[in-house]
């Protein structure tokens, strides 16, 4: 009893021989219409069926799963990534294929997703690795758009697990609705999203001594945003300015190229935003480093705008065999 009294007054007192010095890679990934080729009648996914406007053949949709499997394990040199936020998933057929196939098999991913309301039944999900997080709770996070005219929409995923080192992780996996009727137009749909997301995230920083928050996915906003700046009301990391624990970070403002390209222009509309707690130092659970993943394999020259962009499935209609139209992002964390 007398050593056990000892261990707990240093661990109390010097947390930090809590700290073990591991890592583990956190990506995000759109995985652009990850359909089964099944009809679901409840679903607007005639498109992506044999008989649909892409031929969604069952050996194109293996294809697609040996991808972005292939991308999955591509984002790590070392060990395959600890958690794995994905976009545009249909359903858990997806996802148990996906988890089950070669590539993936062996590192024993389970996953958690939403159940939303989204027209084309597309979702957003979360592989984890057990050995690293140890799944708390989930829950789906519903956007209500009626008042702004929008239509059903993807719920956002809050998952909440333990690392290693004891510390709690709570992760949001987004994907905000898009711009497809213009920016303005869109933006209070985004904003709505957005404010979703924060007042979830300060539940959470009213009752934790010390938060770490991380929010992923293709956010259709840049780092400086309205939706992003405003709704989520984050700062920028690039300030150099002094942040308190409880405050949210957006971490992608210093890299020069995007994660996904239209007309040319590169944008950074797949983020990663953190609660500050992951920044400072002072604790054990720590962000080390964030990147888009420009892999050659991910690209395909741009002939109509020069230099290169996302290798994506198809080309209009006309099936290329790609990865996604959106490049992988992903951030290290040390504890």
């Amino acid at each position: 009893m007398k050593h056990l009294f000892l261990f707990l007054t240093v661990c109390i007192l010097f947390p930090s021989v809590l700290c073990s010095q591991q890592s583990m890679t956190v990506m995000f990934c759109n995985a652009e219409n990850l359909f089964d080729p099944e009809d679901d009648p409840l679903k607007d996914d005639d498109a992506y069926t044999p008989d649909g406007d892409y031929r969604w053949t069952r050996s194109r949709y293996w294809d697609k799963l040996d991808a972005i499997s292939k991308v999955i394990v591509a984002a790590d040199e070392e060990q395959a990534p600890a958690l794995v936020g994905l976009s545009e998933v249909e359903n858990e057929t997806a996802l148990t294929d996906l988890t089950s196939r070669a590539a993936l098999r062996e590192v024993g991913y389970r996953f958690v997703m939403t159940d939303s309301p989204d027209r084309r039944g597309i979702d957003v999900a979360l592989l984890y690795r057990r050995n690293f997080f140890k799944l708390i709770g989930q829950e789906s996070l519903r956007v209500n758009l009626k008042p702004y005219g929008g239509s059903a929409t993807r719920d956002i995923l809050h998952v909440t697990g333990m690392l290693e080192n004891l510390d709690t992780l709570d992760i949001y996996v987004c994907h905000w609705p898009s711009r497809y009727n213009g920016t303005e137009q869109s933006e209070p749909l985004r904003m709505c999203a957005a404010r979703v997301v924060r007042a979830s995230v300060d539940s959470i920083f009213s009752v934790r001594r010390k938060p770490y928050v991380i929010i992923m996915g293709d956010l259709n906003e840049g780092p400086d945003d309205p939706a992003v700046r405003e709704g989520l009301k984050t700062h920028s990391y690039a300030s150099g300015r002094n942040l308190e624990d409880r405050e949210l970070v957006t971490v992608m403002d210093p890299m020069d190229d995007g994660s996904y390209k239209y007309q040319g222009v590169w944008d950074k509309y797949d983020q990663f935003i953190v609660s500050a707690s992951l920044l400072n130092g002072l604790g054990c659970t720590e962000m080390t480093d964030a990147d888009i993943l420009r892999l050659p394999f991910l690209l395909s020259d741009d002939d109509a705008y020069g230099g290169v962009k996302p290798f994506r499935t198809y080309n209009g209609r006309r099936y290329q065999g790609g990865y996604s139209d959106h490049l992988p992002v992903k951030i290290r964390i040390g504890f």
